[in-house]
């Protein structure tokens, strides 16, 4: 019964952190589309700078913000950046790409 108990309670643990993940990655997308939407045929070095000024501005007080805003913008702006380029609509692009 006490490995039920725990093991439902490591279980728990995981969902909650899973979760809490793609909410963070799901808000870091959101900033993002708004961020690069007005900003589509600048140069992207430009975008990242922007993108990673405000992500570091919303994102700094969750443990390890500044640093899941570097992994964002290396790993997942392009996507966001390709997806509003070939017309996908803003409101579209986060959950088109599996962020939301």
């Amino acid at each position: 019964m006490r490995t039920f108990v725990l093991l439902a309670a490591v279980t728990l643990a995981v969902l909650v952190s899973f979760t809490q993940a793609n909410d963070i990655e799901c808000a870091m997308c959101k900033m993002s589309v708004k961020i690069v939407d007005p900003m589509l045929g600048e140069d992207t070095e430009d975008i990242k700078k922007a993108v990673d000024a405000e992500c570091k501005k919303e994102f700094h007080s969750i443990p390890f913000g500044t640093q899941e805003c570097k992994k964002f913008i290396d790993t997942k702006l392009d996507p966001i950046i390709h997806e509003l380029e070939n017309g996908t609509a803003p409101k579209d692009v986060c959950t088109k790409l599996g962020m939301c």
